[in-house]
């Protein structure tokens, strides 16, 4: 068996997050795979020196809808046997928000869910993307009989441990009883979340904090970026972390370190 880290982050923009220290970051780290969301850039505008790492192959999904805006990129030590390069529908592919890698072993989705807006107008567009997702993974599954990781923003806090304010926020997107319930059918389906199988009760931790009024100084987060897998390759995780240490997004790192 071998040993792999692999990171996720919502970095609110590759240009911007560049200018933080995140090539130094990923200079000095030993990530195998590191999956990036919300990078609001088109290939051209990506940073050459990402596009052209000595360590990493660059593959990016970005949107055709308006520039500056969503986003997915994979960096990777080892290139995938296949990457797939959006979804399908064009309605979902055109804001460039799915990633899916094959690799030897397992399946790597990198995913930017959307942000259902503060009308909720976007809503009922993240839960089709999120059934979207749903149903390519239970397919993948069935097609290929390898593992399945799904990580990303998820723009979902699930159940209460994993946002401060959680009586307040209800009514509020990222943690309506409709978006939670896709959760709860996610797992029906049999994935899990890394992080929370490994630690049941363990709360204050997030991944997510409003810029505004000190925020994340203050720990007033939410947890809506993470690790899912098939509930079989559960015992294959051996890690999952949150780097709230990292700055540079109003996302910070996850990491997983599997045994493959």
């Amino acid at each position: 068996m071998s040993k792999l880290n692999i990171v996720t982050w919502n970095v609110n923009g590759i240009r911007a997050v560049c200018t933080k220290g995140f090539v130094s970051w990923l200079n000095k780290s030993s990530f195998d795979v590191i999956c990036l969301q919300e990078i609001k850039a088109n290939r051209e505008d990506i940073p050459d020196e990402l596009l052209n790492h000595k360590k990493y192959t660059a593959i990016s999904h970005s949107s055709s809808k308006k520039k500056g805006y969503s986003g997915v990129m994979t960096l990777t030590k080892k290139a995938p046997l296949e990457s797939q390069i959006g979804l399908k529908q064009k309605k979902f592919s055109i804001e460039g928000r799915t990633l899916i890698h094959h690799f030897d072993k397992y399946i790597l989705l990198n995913c930017y869910f959307p942000n259902g807006q503060r009308d909720h107008a976007r809503v009922p567009y993240k839960l089709e993307y999120s059934e979207e997702i749903r149903k390519l993974s239970n397919k993948l599954q069935k097609t290929h009989n390898k593992p399945i990781i799904i990580c990303g923003d998820y723009n979902t806090a699930h159940n209460e441990i994993d946002l401060k304010n959680y009586k307040t926020n209800h009514k509020t997107t990222g943690f309506l009883p409709i978006e939670r319930a896709w959760m709860d059918k996610f797992y029906k389906n049999g994935y899990r979340d890394c992080f929370r199988e490994l630690h049941p009760k363990k709360g204050d931790v997030y991944s997510w904090w409003s810029y505004r009024g000190g925020c994340r100084e203050r720990n007033v987060g939410w947890r809506i970026d993470y690790f899912f897998t098939n509930q079989e390759f559960l015992k294959n995780i051996k890690k999952c972390e949150y780097l709230n240490k990292v700055k540079g997004s109003d996302h910070c790192p996850v990491k997983i370190t599997l045994e493959i």
